[in-house]
């Protein structure tokens, strides 16, 4: 079975409703998110919002705390996001959610990837 945390993102060219261009590029990802205790998985992210699936219920204009799954460099990285519900669309049984985002931050250590130092005698 394929990690769903590490799949490629690809940049979506959707338009903002009604101004023709959107703040920021979007792209398609499908990453484990968590919200108030019921699991999602995210439709695609930008630097300023995230549109997630999730049977959790959410109010437009609502603010919300939730957690997304990434995984840097091989590690599993938790990134916090805080924001506000700008769009609730209600498809079956789940729930798409719009959230414009006012914070987000890792809270795990990320491995940098870089080489180690050189022992004394390879300099």
């Amino acid at each position: 079975m394929r990690d769903m945390r590490d799949m490629t993102i690809k940049p979506e060219n959707h338009e903002m409703q009604g101004t023709g261009q959107r703040a920021a590029d979007r792209f398609a990802s499908e990453l484990p998110l968590h919200i108030n205790g019921v699991d999602g998985l995210t439709k695609n992210v930008s630097a300023t919002g995230v549109y997630f699936e999730t049977t959790a219920l959410a109010e437009s204009g609502s603010k919300v705390s939730f957690v997304v799954e990434v995984m840097i460099n091989g590690q599993s990285v938790n990134m916090v996001c805080s924001g506000q519900v700008v769009r609730v669309d209600h498809n079956d049984d789940k729930v798409g959610v719009a959230v414009k985002l006012t914070s987000s931050f890792f809270t795990d250590a990320v491995d940098t990837g870089d080489e180690p130092e050189p022992d004394e005698d390879e300099v």
